[in-house]
């Protein structure tokens, strides 16, 4: 059974490719074995040994036949190996689709010469088949040699007939393959208008493009002038800000004027300031720096000495129109300095025109740590010198 598959593949093999000499094969594997479980087979078996004899002296003719066909194959091999590189050319052919309108051209180039060499292959085909009928023509000699063995060439011709049908098949497989060709120059049309599509979006984002680049031409306009006003703004933020330095010195020079102005009307009434609120005999009145050790210094608007129990003790006053937070706590905070720079009690106190509801709180807060006045009460409570 190998022996006999062998011999039918090698046969087949030199007109058909790998895949159809399978399927021939099998199909006349196929159609044999039904052959051989028909009654007539042993009929079939007696023949077959009688023209063992006449075959071999048939075998040097065929042997002259297959090295034809050798040289058949050799060409068949050549073409499909074209035809596996005209494959990989169309693998190859939707990437270059893409590229260029060049390429579109290159490649109808491309496709009249596969066109050519289909028809190279017609052509080798109707060579091949001419072949075929010379081989026919030997084989109807054959046939007149063995005449003897007329009924076993009629079942041979009826296996020829399934043969047959196996080509017809394969006529049927090469046609589907030619519509395949067909399907596939369609897929390239379809590449080339998707190609066309593609040129149309790509000029559609190059027009967007220079639309965007009007636009940031536009924007870096738009930026420039917004820079050039924000220098002027700049230097007009600039000019203000002199301005209100120049204002809150302006306003600093008020304010130590009107609180100067207060220091001047509140040092007349010091002595019974102290002595009704402190008990304090005073001794000095003045505006002093008190410098320290290191080299810094406070300045003390209202400056006072003093006995209380026969102990030295001094008064520091502060005189603001407006006092607030930071004022009571920065008049607090040199008492410390002072207590501790002297080694006497100390006993501050803050004078202003208003003290807002907070600040009031604020001294409410601190109790006894420090002494506030409004400027009217100097004249209401107070004697003055």
């Amino acid at each position: 059974m190998e022996r006999r598959e062998e011999e039918i593949r090698k046969i087949l093999s030199s007109f058909f490719s790998g895949e159809q000499v399978d399927a021939l094969t099998k199909a006349i594997i196929k159609a044999s074995n039904e052959l051989t479980r028909a009654s007539e087979f042993s009929e079939i078996k007696e023949i077959l040994k009688e023209l063992a004899e006449a075959q071999k002296r048939t075998e040097i003719s065929i042997r002259e036949l297959v090295e034809a066909q050798r040289e058949n194959e050799k060409r068949l091999t050549r073409l499909e190996e074209i035809v596996q590189k005209l494959e990989d050319s169309l693998s190859k052919l939707a990437e270059a689709q893409r590229k260029t309108e060049e390429r579109l051209n290159e490649l109808a180039e491309a496709q009249r010469k596969t066109e050519e060499r289909v028809n190279e292959l017609a052509e080798a085909q109707r060579r091949t088949e001419e072949r075929l009928n010379e081989l026919a023509e030997a084989q109807r000699r054959t046939e007149e040699r063995v005449n003897e063995l007329a009924e076993a060439q009629r079942r041979t011709e009826e296996r020829l007939n399934e043969l047959a049908e196996a080509q017809r098949k394969t006529e049927e497989r090469v046609n589907e393959l030619a519509e395949a060709q067909r399907k596939t120059e369609e897929r390239v049309n379809e590449l080339a208008e998707a190609q066309r599509k593609t040129e149309e979006r790509l000029n559609e984002l190059a027009e967007a493009q220079r639309r965007t680049e009007e636009r940031l031409l536009r924007l870096e306009d738009s930026v420039s002038k917004l820079a050039e006003a924000q220098k002027k703004t700049e230097m007009e933020i600039a000019n203000l800000a002199k301005e209100h330095k120049r204002t809150r010195e302006l306003l600093a020079g008020i304010s130590d004027t009107v609180g100067y102005s207060l220091e001047d009307r509140a040092i007349l009434y010091m002595e019974d300031f102290c002595k009704k609120e402190f008990a304090i005999e005073v001794e000095l009145v003045d505006r002093r720096n008190i410098v320290y050790p290191d080299g810094k210094f406070d300045e003390i608007n209202i400056y006072i000495e003093g006995r209380k129990n026969g102990q030295k003790v001094y008064v520091i006053g502060e005189c603001k129109a407006r006092p607030g937070k930071k004022e009571i706590d920065s008049i607090l905070e040199v008492a410390k300095r002072v207590k501790k720079h002297l080694k006497g009690d100390v006993y501050p106190f803050i004078i202003g025109y208003y003290y807002s509801p907070d600040v009031e709180k604020y001294l409410k807060e601190k109790g006894s740590e420090i002494k506030a006045l409004k400027s009217f009460e100097l004249e209401m409570k107070y004697e003055r010198k």
